[in-house]
């Protein structure tokens, strides 16, 4: 079975970042921009094809941490190297090498989300949203 992994690249070059325990991701597909027009006196519409839509990635995960020091760590790790910068956002298994399932250019549109009823002993939930903005 393999060993699958979500990674952060930053088009700048100056990091990379692991997500740690991904438990849900949505791949993204993309839809079509179209204009429609209907007519009032016909039957049917006319699509003319555009380009194609920005989708929304959602990444879910845990940090994990031996105590409340060592998880706080890692959130505010999190919090600095995750920026709102453009990104290559990937979907990686481990076979030999690491090789791409999907690779998307990305940003992140909105803050990190934590889950509030955690005590934050050993382990926080964490959310992010990245908006792709260009298809490979």
């Amino acid at each position: 079975m393999p060993n699958y992994t979500v990674r952060i690249f930053f088009n700048d070059g100056t990091k990379t970042y692991t997500f740690p325990y991904v438990y849900s991701l949505n791949d993204p597909i993309p839809g079509i921009k179209a204009t429609i027009h209907e007519g009032n006196r016909g039957s049917g519409c006319v699509a003319i094809p555009g380009g194609k839509e920005s989708v929304d990635i959602k990444l879910k995960g845990v940090l994990v941490g031996d105590d409340y020091t060592a998880l706080i760590t890692a959130m505010n790790s999190m919090k600095t190297n995750v920026t709102t910068n453009v990104a290559t956002l990937s979907l990686q298994h481990y076979n030999v090498t690491w090789v791409d399932d999907w690779s998307y250019t990305v940003r992140r549109i909105t803050k990190i989300k934590w889950e509030e009823d955690s005590l934050r002993n050993t382990s926080q939930k964490y959310e992010l949203s990245f908006k792709v903005l260009a298809y490979s």
